[in-house]
Formats: C-alpha cells, structure tokens, sequence
C-alpha cells in the first residue's frame, strides 16, 4: 500500500510539474493533465485519507462558481444548453484549486522544482521567439503566422501572455537556484531578464508586454536583489527597441498603433455611457474609441439587463448583437476583462463572492509574508507570486477569458500557488 501511496504522489507531482509544458502543447493535453490530476488527486485524499479543510474563502469560492452555473441554468434559452453543461464542469477550476491548496498544506508537493520547470520553459520560449523574429524561422521550423511572432505556439499569438504570465514563477525558480551565489546570480539573471524582455516585445502580444515592462521597472525599484539586473537589462534592451521600431516595418506599425490606442483609450470619458448624447457628440466619442473600449461599452449596457444574477457563461457572445445598431458598440467572444466578465455573467451576486475570496487570500498571504515562520528567501517568492496575483486582478488591463481552458488553467494554477509555504496556517486531519 506504502508503494501504491507514494507513485500515486509521485505522478501528482508530475501532472503539476507538467502545466507549463501542457500549456504550450495545446487545450487537448491540457484537458488531460487537468482530468489526470484530479482523477489521481482524488485517489489519493482517499487512500490517505486526508480531509479538505473548508473555510470562509472557499466558500466564497465555490459559491461563485455556482452562481455561475444557476445563471448558466436561467438564461439557457439565450445560451443554449451546451453552455450550461459547460458551466458544471467548470467546477474543474475550484476543484484544481482546493486540491493544489489541500497538497501544498499537507507538504505533498514541492513547488520549487515547478518554479524551476517555469525557468528552463521561459528561457527555451524567449529564445525562440528571438530566433523566429531574426531569421524567419523558429526553433523547430515555424514561420511566423501571418505576420505575428508566435513562436512554438505556431497558429496561435499567445507566446507573449504566457511569457508574461509565468515570468514571476520563473524568476523564483532563478532565485531557488541562484540565490546563495552572487557572481553566477547577477549575470544568469541579467540575462534571463534580457531574453524575456525582447523576447515579450517582439512577441504579438503588447498588452502583455507593456504589462512586463511595468512589472520589470516595480522589481528594480522594490527588490533590491534585482535592481542592478535589471537596471543593465533596461540599458540594453532600450536601443534594441529603438533601433526596431525604426528600421523594422513590422515593429513600427505594431507599436505605433498600440501608442495611438492607449491615446485614444485616454480619451476614453464617461460621458460615453450616456445614452443622451447628442447625435454629434457620438459620432465624435464613435471616433476616437478603440475596439476594447467599444467592447467594455458594450459589456456595461448588456450587464444592465441582469445586473444580480448575470446573463450565464459566454453570453456576452450572444447579448452583444443587441446593441450592435448602438453607436460605440462592438461584439466579441468575450469581454475581454476579468472584472466585466464575471459582472456580465454572474452579476452583481457572483462578482461579491469572488471578491470576498479574492481579498481574503491577499490578506491572509500578507499575513504569511509578516510572520516569523519563513526564510527571507520563502518571503520574497510569496511576495512575487503574490505581485502575480494582484497582477491578474488589475482592472485597468485588457485579459482573456477567466472561463476558457488555456487561460483559465493558467489562471486557476496561479491562484492556488498563492498558497506557497503556507503549511502551518491550518492543521489537517486523518481519519
């Protein structure tokens, strides 16, 4: 029994281990790991009988998620049926974060080597989008996909989310290994931070990029270990960027036209949701409003016709084209922001339960970093994968979906990892 126990650890560990690999492999292999890890997962709380605590924030938690479902089950004439079955089985993500939390309380898992895997992933990504971007080829032989550095991703201008999504665990992994040897730390990180950095900018995707250099220029000023790395990262990295935005059409046009829609977005005024406007001020507002825009516009109105309970799981797909003879409107397959989809699909309801996890896991973590029960090196990685959370709970930022299943992984994992190191905080029994 003692055998059976620790190989069905052992391939737990693997399944999480393998989430950075499964990401790029694609939705497939990712639906996989996930069903994998928590087929075996559940095997093992059963053998080793090991209860799952249940707390306030948890509750909060699962509470979100079926609002969801009921407001799935309310609007499915408007949704359809498949939509809400899908709903159930998004109870997949609460499930992978009680279980990731329940491993890391019980000392099942070891999340340092996970941080690890992330670096020796993000190194190998980095480099190949450079490679593509200066030879035309990548690594194994893809061009780029119409026009967009993708990478290994090949079909699917998704490198420079990923980049910037893992880079805080990836750092931690140069941290576990690097940390007690200063000479080889300072120039491994120098260089880790030069490859991420262009590899981020000539990646297709600038809202991520513009979101790593912030994170990259927050390091340098809040975390003295980093600052001369990345002080020399930045010093190089800036004439290269120069020097493409210059001399390289494709560059040019892609962050020209990024710097006119942040302008634009600026001009963004709530005024614009009046709805009493004269004709002319519209068409002026109709003008100077970007894409995203339109869509959170568009979001807002449709939100206003269930603001309690929501209009139900990927309906903004369907509730947009009501609007579309509005001016200022623009459909999409979601809204492209956390914050609005959670509002749109489970109203007012859900958006207060997911908050309330959100903010007692922030301050429970703070709590953690305070405390005298971990090294300076355990406090500085809680402190990045926590900057990693409140990251992705950035209002202002253009996002994915919450509920799809490559960013919603991703997303969910992440979470959960918030919960590093945190072993102490509750005793968990055996029957």
């Amino acid at each position: 029994m003692l055998l059976k126990k620790n190989f069905l650890l052992s391939i737990i560990e693997i399944s999480i281990y393998f989430f950075p690999i499964s990401l790029i492999a694609g939705s497939l292999v990712v639906n996989l790991n996930i069903i994998i890890f928590l087929l075996l997962g559940l095997t093992y709380f059963i053998i080793n009988r090991i209860k799952v605590h249940i707390n306030f924030s948890n509750i909060s938690l699962f509470l979100f998620f079926f609002v969801l479902i009921a407001s799935s089950f309310l609007n499915k004439d408007q949704i359809g049926i498949y939509n809400f079955i899908k709903s159930i089985f998004l109870l997949k993500f609460f499930i992978l974060y009680i279980f990731i939390e329940t491993l890391i309380y019980n000392k099942k898992i070891n999340l340092n080597f996970f941080f690890k895997v992330c670096l020796f992933v993000i190194t190998f990504l980095a480099i190949d989008l450079i490679v593509q971007f200066l030879f035309g080829k990548n690594i194994l032989g893809y061009e780029p996909w119409e026009g967009r550095i993708t990478g290994i991703f090949e079909h699917e201008a998704i490198a420079g989310a990923y980049l910037q999504k893992i880079f805080i665990f990836s750092l931690s992994g140069a941290l576990l290994i690097f940390f007690p040897n200063k000479g080889k730390k300072f120039w491994f990180f120098t260089l880790i931070f030069i490859l991420v950095i262009f590899g981020s900018f000539v990646a297709s995707n600038r809202i991520s990029f513009l979101i790593l250099f912030c994170l990259v220029i927050f390091l340098a000023i809040f975390y003295k270990m980093f600052r001369k790395n990345l002080i020399l990262s930045i010093i190089i990295a800036i004439p290269v960027f120069f020097y493409y935005y210059q001399n390289d059409i494709q560059t040019n046009i892609k962050y020209k036209g990024f710097v006119n829609k942040i302008v634009q977005f600026s001009n963004f005024d709530k005024s614009t949701l009046n709805e009493k406007q004269s004709i002319t001020e519209n068409s002026s507002k109709k003008k100077i409003l970007n894409n995203h825009a339109k869509i959170y516009l568009t979001t807002y109105k449709s939100f206003k016709d269930n603001i309690l309970l929501g209009l139900g799981l990927k309906s903004f797909r369907y509730n947009c084209n009501s609007y579309l003879k509005e001016q200022n409107t623009l459909c999409s397959t979601h809204p492209h922001n956390y914050h609005l989809e959670v509002l749109h699909d489970t109203g007012i309801i859900g958006f207060i339960f997911i908050s309330i996890f959100a903010f007692s896991l922030v301050g429970k973590t703070f709590l953690r970093i305070k405390s005298k029960n971990l090294t300076s090196l355990e406090k500085i990685i809680l402190s990045l994968i926590l900057l990693n959370f409140l990251i992705e709970l950035f209002p202002l930022k253009s996002t994915g979906s919450l509920f799809t299943t490559w960013n919603g992984t991703l997303l969910w994992a992440s979470i959960a990892f918030v919960n590093y190191k945190n072993e102490n905080d509750i005793q968990y029994s055996k029957k």
